[in-house]
């Protein structure tokens, strides 16, 4: 008879792969989200808002612009619809805010990056969770506003699929500006609620001084530190409106400049926290 202590074997669990964690994160990320009512309200009352508006601009153009012609320039008009912007600026602040100062505030930014996954891993996550949301707003209402005017036979088929692109183009040029630099600001404190206000001050902080400034010097070149009116330069210059004050070459590269700063300002931001690994 043997005498000697049973050992035994402990099955090690393998990890997950970066894939696997991220599709987690994102997932995970959205379901919060779309059962939040807050995000419920922006996301509903942002699109439907926008939308119907601009429908019924569509149905009734000749009231509504008496002057304006029946081709692509029409299009600037529900693209500089100021709901617009109150609405992605309130999408911004009430999920980006959140999305990485609760993670600061509860500790478990340093749970997620002590993982098999990288500080770009983690905001290219944060990112996917926060862009849909503001592109549901940025990009939706523009995209639906042509496709609705060919079907009612207002506008042919070729305009509207023209202005679909474009729409498509300036929509994800405004979220990827509002996703870089809402992460980033959420990046600077573990408190949502300074976040949420630097996302207001940055939107509302620079458009209207910009505005109230411009028109007193007068200099439009001021018009420039607004990214509304930045967005709204390029926009006209898409869609071949008049009246532009900017020169919309420079307002593309502010926007475009800005947003990469802000996405490697967030970068290096994550990559000074510390991380426990274990």
């Amino acid at each position: 008879m043997s005498i000697s202590l049973p050992t035994y074997t402990r099955r090690e669990m393998p990890l997950l792969s970066r894939r696997h964690r991220l599709r987690a994160i994102i997932i995970t990320g959205l379901r919060r989200e779309f059962k939040r009512p807050a995000t419920i309200v922006a996301t509903a009352v942002g699109v439907g808002l926008v939308l119907v508006s601009s429908i019924v601009i569509v149905l009734f153009l000749g009231a509504f612009l008496p002057g304006q012609a029946r081709d692509l320039s029409f299009f600037f008009v529900p693209a500089s619809n100021g709901a617009i912007l109150f609405f992605v600026t309130l999408m911004a602040s009430v999920v980006g805010s959140a999305l990485i100062a609760d993670d600061l505030n509860s500790m478990a930014l340093t749970l997620y990056l002590s993982r098999p996954i990288t500080h770009a891993d983690y905001l290219i996550a944060k990112a996917a969770i926060l862009a849909p949301l503001i592109s549901m707003i940025a990009v939706l209402p523009l995209v639906l506003t042509p496709f609705v005017a060919a079907l009612l036979g207002t506008f042919s088929w070729t305009l509207a699929l023209e202005a679909i692109g474009l729409s498509i183009l300036l929509g994800l040029l405004f979220t990827a500006f509002y996703t870089s630099v809402t992460l980033f600001l959420s990046s600077l404190t573990n408190r949502k609620s300074y976040a949420a206000a630097g996302v207001f001050a940055v939107t509302f902080g620079l458009t209207i001084p910009a505005d109230i400034l411009s028109s007193s010097i007068p200099n439009s070149s001021l018009l420039y530190v607004s990214p509304w009116e930045d967005y709204l330069a390029v926009a006209r210059a898409a869609f071949g409106a008049s009246g532009n004050q900017l020169d919309w070459p420079w307002a593309l590269a502010i926007l475009l400049a800005a947003t990469v700063v802000a996405s490697l300002a967030t970068y290096l931001r994550m990559k000074a926290v510390e991380v426990v690994s274990g």
